[in-house]
């Protein structure tokens, strides 16, 4: 088996192979099963954390969130658009998409921030996994031994090991659960309108304040950005398409959605918890809303908080594996007689996955209680660089003589907006963590 360098599409594999009819007969999806598998990849974590951005950064923050969202679908244009510009022999991922546009930096830069991109993302869903059932335990945990959040994370720590070695195709019959937690967030969250329009149903009187403007807008841009990038999927979501040529069709239209959605659950989220907000919108649908003082009547934030359980540990296998494989696509492995690259046993594999599994488990028990500040810092760093920066730079190298003007302006404009938020954003949340230690 040859060395596989552009290991990143392995994670989406099982979602792509459990199309079903779209994936059948007709040799690959259509438009809207390719409209399905974006906003399954893309929209999850990032809907629990909307209103938390809003209290970051006041009712300007859903203006932001409105600009970024069409940013980034620009920029998932940008990945598409430049593989025209390759070799008809190169193939169409993101990795040899940065080596053909920068060499071996360009390789380098895609994988790096990729990897940072997915091992903190898998280090998110540890957390939320471990928030969620601090939800569905009794509030004293289940003994005087450990606290609720270590139950929480023992728990969650015992359902995740033996999923880590399960066939992903049986994992990804259960994608579907991931919009179910979505849509069900949304309909909880538009529902306060209804229930509780004057918020007398929230247990912390008075209601919560909210603010036009502040400078934790700058953590509110991570946080969006960070819940509206996977791009380093969009070229094998494409090649798995039955009429590629449609793939900005369907990236429109999903962004289209996502924007929909992103906005509509973030101003009514922030409307009705203000600047109380928790990081995870369950936690506060569950501790400070209508439903609260009718749990035992309507215990719908126990079953949101179970389907976005199901949906954090049945996601978790496929971002570690692929962390493996991105691992092993960069260590010195020997090659047999015929120059192709012998991959190390099933056992070592198996270690590797363990070692991830339990470095990301530690530094989800540091960051445990600055999730918000972790989630914006990983936005800022990696899928700002990973999902804005590198692809609007691979793009302007390979097309910039063919460009006109506008359009080189347009693309210098892009990348200098890419790098000033890197810094503004990753600066920030240093500062904050910083502060934090200290106090």
């Amino acid at each position: 088996m040859s060395r596989d360098p552009e290991a990143v599409e392995s994670l989406i594999e099982p979602l792509l192979d459990s199309g079903g009819d779209d994936a059948g007969s007709g040799g690959g999806t259509t438009l809207f099963g390719t409209c399905f598998n974006i906003l399954n990849i893309y929209v999850g974590t990032g809907l629990l954390v909307m209103h938390y951005a809003m209290a970051l950064g006041g009712w300007a923050a859903l203006g932001a969130l409105a600009l970024l969202i069409p940013t980034f679908a620009l920029s998932g244009r940008l990945i598409v658009s430049a593989f025209d510009f390759l070799p008809s022999a190169t193939p169409r991922t993101y990795p040899q998409l940065g080596k053909a546009a920068a060499g071996t930096a360009g390789l380098r830069a895609v994988m790096l921030f990729s990897f940072l991109e997915l091992f903190g993302g898998s280090c998110i869903l540890i957390m939320v996994s471990w928030r969620q059932l601090e939800l569905l335990l009794p509030a004293q945990g289940l003994g005087p031994l450990l606290s609720p959040t270590h139950w929480a994370a023992l728990l969650a720590t015992l359902l995740l090991l033996p999923l880590l070695f399960v066939d992903l195709k049986r994992l990804s019959r259960l994608s579907v659960v991931g919009l179910c937690s979505s849509g069900l967030v949304v309909l909880l969250v538009l529902a306060l309108l209804g229930l509780d329009p004057q918020r007398k149903g929230v247990p912390q009187q008075p209601s919560p304040t909210r603010h036009l403007a502040s400078v934790g807008i700058i953590q509110a841009v991570g946080i969006f950005s960070l819940s509206a990038t996977a791009h380093s999927t969009l070229p094998a979501l494409r090649i798995a398409m039955r009429q590629p040529e449609r793939f900005p069709v369907a990236l429109t239209a999903s962004f289209s959605v996502m924007l929909a959605v992103y906005c509509t659950t973030a101003a009514v989220g922030y409307w009705y918890f203000g600047d109380s907000a928790s990081p995870l919108v369950t936690a506060d649908l569950a501790h400070n809303s209508w439903y609260t003082s009718h749990a035992r009547l309507v215990p719908v934030h126990r079953l949101l908080a179970g389907f976005v359980l199901i949906n954090a540990l049945t996601k978790y296998p496929g971002l570690n594996l692929c962390l493996q494989d991105m691992i092993l696509s960069v260590l010195p492995l020997p090659s047999d007689s015929l120059g192709e690259y012998q991959l190390p046993s099933h056992r070592a594999a198996r270690w590797l996955r363990l070692l991830l599994f339990c470095t990301a488990t530690a530094l989800a028990l540091t960051a445990y209680n600055v999730l918000g500040s972790a989630m914006s810092l990983l936005g800022g760093l990696a899928s700002i660089s990973c999902s804005l920066l590198l692809p609007t730079a691979f793009y302007a190298r390979l097309a910039w003589h063919g460009l006109r003007p506008l359009a080189r302006t347009g693309l210098v404009a892009l990348l200098a907006l890419g790098a000033v938020l890197v810094c503004l954003v990753t600066a920030t949340n240093l500062r904050d963590l910083s502060a934090r230690c200290r106090a």
